[in-house]
């Protein structure tokens, strides 16, 4: 018998890629959502909005440190000037990651010269209120990818949606691949 999963097991662990109905700031974003619940809504960060500015240029404080070269996103239209750290690691023997989001200045420097280890810093978040996104899953605005550590490696750039999106094995997403940036060129 197959078990039946809720939407919140669902998306735990994985990425949510828009798709190509979406516009505005969620357009072609890949988006990680940490906090998904009926009762609190959800929140997330766009994981693909490089501002092509590092940590020392936001914030003259960290200019010459460690985390001065961290990039800066844009994670969402919500606390647009509040900035936030994540910090993604690797335990050598067990392989296994984590995410910690919230992670201090101090943690960063501590694990930035790790094997491993990614640290990021966003401006602003994504947010809905409860029963919103469940609403846009449903309706197919957003489609699920697994957690892939290599493509977020790779670069938070727009080619994250892409390269994500040419693994998942539906027809929407071969669609996906191949439409203009805009499609109104088409």
């Amino acid at each position: 018998m197959k078990k039946e999963f809720s939407v919140y097991e669902k998306i735990r662990g994985h990425f949510l890629l828009a798709r190509l109905n979406v516009g505005g700031i969620f357009a072609r974003s890949v988006v990680w959502i940490f906090r998904f619940s009926a009762e609190e809504g959800a929140a997330g960060l766009i994981l693909n909005r490089p501002t092509g500015k590092s940590l020392e240029t936001c914030l003259p404080e960290f200019a010459g440190t460690p985390q001065g070269g961290v990039p800066v996103f844009e994670g969402g239209p919500v606390d647009g000037e509040r900035l936030c750290f994540l910090l993604r690691s690797r335990d050598a023997l067990s392989g296994n990651s984590t995410v910690r989001l919230g992670a201090t200045a101090e943690e960063i420097r501590g694990a930035i010269y790790s094997p491993g280890a990614r640290a990021y810093a966003f401006i602003g978040r994504a947010e809905w209120a409860p029963g919103q996104l469940e609403d846009e899953i449903a309706r197919g605005t957003w489609m699920r990818a697994r957690m892939d550590e290599k493509a977020w490696d790779a670069g938070g750039s727009a080619d994250f949606w892409r390269r994500l999106a040419a693994k998942i094995r539906k027809p929407e997403a071969e669609l996906m691949l191949f439409a203009p940036e805009h499609l109104e060129e088409n």
